[in-house]
């Protein structure tokens, strides 16, 4: 099974102070040669996926996504298919929430109840996977 999650649901009392939280960790992401064991991310496979992966973020900002951290490749760490960690803040309507992207690129947006999260979870044409994480084992 191959699966690369993209997107991040998060309840909407906690999405500033978490995500401020996430930011922080995803621009502390270390790039580079995949065999320096520092590295945290290496490059893409191809230049075909690294324009796949550009067309996406072109796309998610056509359609009025918000660019958090990353965005962009990185041509500074030599040769390679670099791309920025990103996080793309929007709606679950926009094509970044709503295919795989496979490549380093998260869509974040809010819920207000938990019903109200697996509505737009199961908002889509394809089996995204998925997981959940809270304190609230009831809910």
């Amino acid at each position: 099974v191959c699966t690369c999650h993209s997107r991040l649901l998060i309840q909407e009392d906690i999405y500033e102070k978490f995500m401020e939280r996430v930011v922080k960790r995803v621009e502390a992401m270390q790039l580079g040669d995949p065999l320096d064991p520092n590295t945290m991310m290496g490059a893409q496979v191809s230049r075909a996926q690294h324009d796949r992966i550009v067309d996406y973020l072109n796309v998610g900002l056509a359609e009025g996504a918000k660019v958090l951290t990353g965005g962009s490749t990185n041509a500074d760490l030599g040769p390679g298919y670099f791309i920025k960690p990103t996080i793309l803040e929007g709606t679950n309507d926009m094509r970044v929430f709503q295919e795989e992207i496979f490549g380093p690129v998260t869509a974040a947006t809010t819920f207000k109840t938990p019903e109200e999260a697996v509505e737009i979870a199961n908002a889509v044409d394809y089996g995204l996977g998925a997981g959940v994480w809270t304190r609230d084992t009831h809910e």
